[in-house]
């Protein structure tokens, strides 16, 4: 039985059909209501209907493959899959495994990334400087930017919380971040979502170039649904200089800066 007062309108909606062949119905309590079966045979058969027992099969331990079995939603229980970390490097010497150097480099110049998994005991860890760059264009060719970093990992877009907290217990032993995001208020938000983990171990990449990239090549769009305006209202009270700095740009020349046009050389 539930409370009337927890049941949601999709909820409601969802037991509609219920409601009408008088398998649930409402029953007084307490100076209220609550919603009680009437019939549970009727109730587990339209359950089974729309959550069928399904056998996975042995040995089978993702969760996506679980929840679509009794689910229909790949989402509908919490993720237990390792990250996929993909990386590129120009030279060896940022990555260990148990303390071994890992040599990533020829892999990268043979497969175009070197990759593995990410677990919450993962035996990989982190040295030096990396770069933690928002899209695949410039992940793939990162080296041409010519920047500090020898190894960068491709985050697409939004970090997941796993590789997030990876760079944070790696930050605890000097490792440094340089975050390459879109100069948007998403990416901006982003940014400071690791900045708020890993403090002044991540900085965000700002090129010489980035004004005038900014007066030549900007675009309003990324600054036009109520989602991205919204954050552009939160990121203006940031204290961080380096946001505050972007954000300026972006109050200039009215539109965010994607990425790839660090590719640009500048216009004179």
């Amino acid at each position: 039985m539930l409370p009337r007062s927890v049941c949601s309108r999709s909820l409601l909606e969802a037991l509609q059909p219920l409601f009408d062949t008088g398998i649930v119905h409402w029953k007084k309590a307490a100076g209220g209501q609550r919603l009680a079966v009437a019939n549970l045979l009727g109730l587990e058969r339209w359950f089974r209907q729309h959550f069928p027992e399904t056998q996975t099969g042995e040995g089978i331990t993702s969760s996506r493959i679980h929840a679509v079995a009794q689910f229909r939603d790949s989402k509908a229980i919490p993720s237990n899959l390792p990250e996929i970390v993909c990386l590129r490097t120009t030279s060896d010497g940022g990555l260990l495994q148990n303390g071994q150097l890992v040599e990533t480099t020829n892999a990268t110049r043979q497969n175009g990334v070197f990759a593995f998994t990410l677990t919450d005991q993962t035996p990989f860890t982190l040295i030096g400087t990396c770069a933690l760059i928002e899209n695949p264009a410039v992940f793939h060719e990162f080296e041409r930017l010519k920047i500090e970093p020898a190894l960068a990992i491709y985050a697409g877009g939004c970090s997941s919380n796993r590789l997030v907290s990876w760079l944070k217990s790696n930050s605890r032993h000097g490792l440094k971040t340089l975050h390459l995001p879109d100069y948007d208020p998403l990416g901006l938000t982003e940014f400071l979502r690791l900045y708020e983990q890993l403090g002044d171990a991540v900085t965000l990449h700002l090129p010489d170039t980035l004004p005038s990239l900014f007066r030549s090549h900007s675009k309003a769009t990324l600054l036009a649904d109520s989602k991205n305006q919204r954050m552009l209202v939160e990121l203006r009270q940031s204290k961080h200089p380096s946001v505050r700095r972007v954000v300026q740009m972006i109050e200039e020349s009215n539109g965010g800066l994607e990425q790839e046009s660090l590719f640009i050389r500048e216009l004179n």
